[in-house]
């Protein structure tokens, strides 16, 4: 069956790359930043690289429908290794570069990986120590083939390498892959993502070819308004669906360029000199732009200070409203502070130039989206999970700062079960867990998703999201309680990392704090406290009153029965290694309470 045949306009990703080739072939694709330079690749490359990366798959053994794994920090290659794989019909199985040994072990075993590419020596030595673990794996390819020279682990060669295989072979396989390409249907699984597996293990969802191509649909109704050569910045791992939604498929349907910092130790840098029309971050990405310029303002000389605390807290007000209830008081302030401050706030964040911003993933706190609408970003709520294909609902432009996480996406329906459960209906719905029918029956039921979270619909139509349903406390008094809500108006304070709340079965509530090391170091150091680890400034008595001063502040915008009567301050970093988040920095409650059960208990005595 040619492209031009299918069903329905139905396009997999894989034409796509194909059509822009054709059509816009000089046009850049992609920009990799090495050694502080930016090397372009234009959209014909880019086919010539998936063609080879296929091709040479397809040399290795790699079947149609065989999975292949990708752990690797985001670069280019990263997305060139999903193309070919898809271009030979197999299936993409992203893995989190910072996962440990003993999870890689059941993520490649619970997903059947056969190939597995990996970005350096480091993930080499994780997948050594799996040694007889991982039987159904066979090759490895690296990226990075730095330290790696001579090692014959899995048949490991380089990603050059394959490109050379693929490029010598592909006069010979050249019929066998474009006729695999045209034998792709809607139906045929594209990729697998891992859940974050906050509450066990992670389980492997099921994209199809169809769930991109109707992601595809969204994202044009979404940012059509945005011209081809449009710039994202491709940061947060590309195995999580938000990504790949916002970067590869948004990119791929736009014909928006995915450009590819030098590292995550380069992103304030990067994220600069793109200066990307179109940001996504997650809720932690935002606290730190945040906290970061509160710092500067804080620290500002003895002129600049006053007039930057004075524009910052004049945004603070004016963000909280909408901007079609702002007076003719407030928009002549805003373009007088926007004029002075807050343009210059924007672009020294490296988002001077970006006019649709997105926080996802997970909830934000009402006055952290104030600030940032108030200093003129134009940040929109969205909610969208791995089984949904990573779309859901957005937030109009302006929206309100009340929880409200915006409307159905084009396509999409959403209903409340009677428990309050959000329900969802849709082009985007995964296929199923990979290998887990009863999970797949328990989360699809007559057509209907069931997400897990809580919440309710508002009067103008929009969803607001409560709490996970599992996580929904009820306190000793027999009153429901969101954890999440707690959590983030107590992480509003830049002092605040991360908040886990204790209150279910509690006469009242209490937290777990995580210190914001560079925030509160900074501080320290402007209170010339001498500390030498974590440890030393959580174990602090200066820096502990600092934290029940802001606990108390926080405090004032939560009912009663919310609010946050004992605190005890974590003497580390929650760490992924130790199980006390996952990949994606989601907490593990159940884990978390079991290692901290002692100190708990002594918050109610």
């Amino acid at each position: 069956m040619a492209f031009d045949e299918r069903p329905g306009g139905f396009r997999p990703l894989v034409q796509m790359v194909h059509d822009h080739a054709a059509e816009h072939g000089a046009a850049v694709a992609m920009r990799q930043k090495e050694f502080g330079i930016w090397h372009e690749i234009n959209w014909a490359d880019l086919r010539d690289i998936m063609e080879a990366v296929g091709a040479g798959l397809m040399a290795l053994g790699l079947a149609p429908g065989g999975h292949v794994g990708i752990l690797s920090e985001n670069r280019s290659e990263w997305v060139q290794a999903q193309f070919g794989i898809n271009a030979a019909a197999g299936v993409v199985v992203g893995m989190y570069p910072t996962s440990p040994a003993a999870e890689l072990d059941h993520l490649i075993n619970a997903s059947d990986t056969t190939i597995l590419f990996i970005e350096d020596q480091e993930q080499l030595d994780k997948i050594k120590d799996l040694d007889g673990k991982v039987p159904a794996l066979t090759q490895l390819i690296v990226f990075d083939p730095k330290g790696c020279l001579g090692d014959e682990t899995l048949g490991l060669i380089s990603f050059e390498r394959l490109l050379e295989l693929g490029r010598a072979q592909l006069s010979e396989l050249a019929g066998d892959l474009a006729a695999r390409q045209a034998g792709i249907t809607s139906d045929d699984t594209a990729m697998m993502v891992f859940t974050s597996g906050s509450t066990g293990l992670p389980k492997a969802a099921e994209i199809s070819f169809g769930n991109i191509h109707a992601g595809g649909a969204i994202a044009r109704a979404t940012f059509g308004h945005f011209p081809a050569g449009t710039d994202v910045l491709s940061y947060l791992p590309l195995c999580h669906i938000a990504e790949q939604a916002v970067t590869v498929i948004n990119g791929l349907s736009q014909q928006f360029v995915m450009n590819f910092g030098e590292s995550l130790r380069t992103i304030t840098l990067d994220l600069r000199e793109v200066a990307p029309q179109i940001f996504f971050g997650v809720p932690r990405i935002w606290e730190k732009m945040q906290a970061g310029v509160l710092v500067q303002a804080q620290t500002a000389g003895p002129l600049r200070r006053p007039l930057t605390l004075a524009a910052l807290r004049g945004a603070q007000r004016r963000g909280a409203i909408r901007r079609d209830r702002w007076t003719l008081r407030d928009r002549l302030a805003h373009s007088f502070w926007d004029a002075l401050i807050y343009r210059h706030i924007r672009s020294y964040l490296g988002l001077g130039r970006t006019r649709f911003a997105i926080t996802a993933a997970a909830p934000i706190s009402a006055d952290l989206l104030g600030f940032l609408r108030g200093i003129g970003i134009n940040i929109r709520e969205a909610w969208g999970m791995s089984e949904t294909s990573g779309v859901g609902t957005i937030q109009s432009d302006w929206g309100a700062c009340d929880g409200r996480i915006g409307f159905p996406v084009e396509g999409v329906e959403t209903r409340l079960a009677e428990d309050g459960e959000v329900l969802f209906k849709g082009p985007t719905i995964f296929k199923g867990y990979y290998k887990n029918p009863k999970a797949t029956a328990e989360a699809i039921q007559d057509g209907w998703l069931h997400t897990g979270d809580v919440g309710r619909i508002e009067p103008d139509g929009s969803l607001s999201l409560v709490d996970r349903k599992k996580d929904i406390m009820i306190n000793a008094a027999g009153k429901n309680l969101s954890p999440a809500h707690i959590e983030n108006v107590i992480k509003a304070s830049p002092f605040i990392k991360e908040v886990i709340v204790v209150a279910d079965k509690r006469p009242y509530v209490a937290a777990l704090l995580q210190l914001d090391m560079d925030n509160v170091r900074l501080w320290a150091e402007g209170q010339g406290i001498a500390y030498t680890t974590f440890r030393s400034l959580a174990e602090n008595p200066q820096v502990q009153s600092l934290i029940e001063g802001e606990v108390q502040k926080r405090n004032d915008d939560l009912a009663r029965v919310e609010q946050v009567k004992k605190i005890w301050l974590l003497r580390k970093e929650l760490d992924h290694d130790d199980g006390e988040v996952t990949a994606t920095m989601k907490v593990r409650r159940a884990k978390i309470f079991e290692i901290y059960a002692e100190e708990i208990e002594a918050l109610y005595r």
